[in-house]
């Protein structure tokens, strides 16, 4: 029954995927202006050609290098205040009006004053970081208050809460909310960087990459970042679900 299930979702994926190229091809088939809506064939090319030239690769790696090391951040900063939250329940109420601003809060408004007072390259890692850091904190609070208040308690008669405990034992027993957590941020945080470097032309990323090719009309190679950053976010999801399966 689960591979008959495993079958009809990979079927529907494909079906999904193949759609999505029928209806790119006969878009820019009617169109019939690469300027306007590249076609596949043009796209691809573009898409062969990043990789040919060295510069892309350190495009991947600033974007990818910075946006996996404001989630480590983030991860280690949401479950610090996770922790303290679930100790003292004062600086829970405290916390949450802080966290709900950066909710709240427009992006754009945000980039603005960066802008007016920080350095290009630096905003789309403070910007990515205040994005994430909520709902990395709300996915580890509800985690971690969802654990059995049995086990808990039975934790508590072998030793004091400590890092070892925390993850030997507490992050192990939350490991589906920690990855649903992070699938989340790592979709989220990736729109994000990308769209700030793009508005704020961050050097060296993919952001100012499509903010450069926008302004010169070579739509293909927007088109083919756009193609990259589907398929990154595609290869993360598919490790993360992957994770997420083994830790059920």
């Amino acid at each position: 029954m689960e591979k008959m299930k495993s079958k009809y979702h990979y079927l529907f994926g494909s079906l999904g995927f193949i759609t999505i190229i029928l209806v790119w091809l006969l878009f820019s088939t009617l169109q019939n202006n690469d300027v306007i809506l590249p076609s596949i064939g043009v796209t691809f090319n573009a898409f062969i050609n990043l990789f040919k030239d060295g510069a892309t690769y350190l495009i991947l790696l600033n974007t990818l290098g910075g946006l996996l090391l404001v989630l480590i951040i983030a991860f280690f900063s949401a479950l610090i205040l996770a922790l303290i939250s679930l100790k003292w329940s004062p600086f829970k109420s405290f916390l949450t009006p802080l966290l709900a601003l950066f909710k709240i809060v427009p992006v754009p408004a945000l980039i603005i004053l960066f802008l007016a007072n920080l350095k290009q390259a630096f905003i789309p890692y403070l910007l990515t970081y205040l994005v994430v850091l909520p709902l990395m904190y709300d996915g580890l609070y509800g985690a971690f208050i969802s654990v059995n208040k049995d086990i808990i308690d039975d934790l508590k008669l072998i030793s004091k809460l400590n890092m070892k405990m925390i993850f030997k034992v507490y992050l192990p027993l939350v490991s589906k909310g920690v990855i649903s957590t992070l699938l989340q941020a790592l979709g989220l945080g990736l729109k994000i960087k990308v769209m700030t470097e793009f508005i704020s032309e961050a050097p060296s990323t993919i952001g100012y990459a499509l903010s450069y090719a926008r302004a010169t009309l070579s739509m293909d190679i927007v088109f083919a970042w756009t193609l990259i950053l589907i398929i990154i976010v595609i290869f993360f999801d598919y490790f993360l679900v992957n994770l997420l399966k083994k830790s059920g």
